[in-house]
């Protein structure tokens, strides 16, 4: 009996070191930082999500992105959390929580209003917000939440996977 307590908090415990191992490591978005986001997906489209720990349906879509992820493994998908750097370990903590943690994630570490600007100029912080970036880098910014339909609109008139 005390055999198969410690082999189970064993595998517990390994469990919960997996699961730290895979908390996600965000790139600061800084003044300037976006240009190069975006370049370093030159001729490349991707889906650029923004939200945050405070908007519910941002949280929401998570589950519709998680579903587009495994059905399109190639699916190019950028996350920017525009929650500040002292709320990290909460942003963290929901992308642990809706499996998104190994998605390519990003975090405001500079003033929010400069940083929406850069993303957009008319963008005022409405959350959900998205923007399908075609691999001429044309863009189309959606706020409110993602639509299945769309998602999948995108990725076949840019012949992704």
């Amino acid at each position: 009996m005390i055999t198969r307590r410690l082999a189970i908090g064993g595998l517990l415990a390994a469990l919960a070191g997996n699961a730290r191992a895979a908390a996600p490591a965000f790139r600061p978005l800084q003044s300037g930082s976006f240009d190069g986001l975006v370049a370093a997906r030159r001729n490349q489209p991707f889906l650029l999500v923004l939200w945050s720990i405070t908007c519910g349906p941002c949280r929401d879509e998570f589950a519709l992105l998680r579903e587009m992820r495994k059905r399109y493994p190639q699916l190019p998908l950028v996350l920017i959390s525009t929650d500040d750097l002292s709320d990290e370990a909460m942003a963290a903590k929901a992308l642990q929580d809706f499996a998104m943690a190994g998605e390519e994630n990003w975090l405001f570490a500079d003033d929010a209003q400069k940083l929406r600007y850069e993303i957009d100029p008319g963008w005022y912080g409405e959350l959900p917000r998205a923007y399908f970036y075609a691999a001429s880098h044309s863009r189309e910014g959606i706020s409110g939440a993602l639509a299945r339909e769309r998602i999948e609109a995108w990725i076949r008139a840019e012949k992704i996977g």
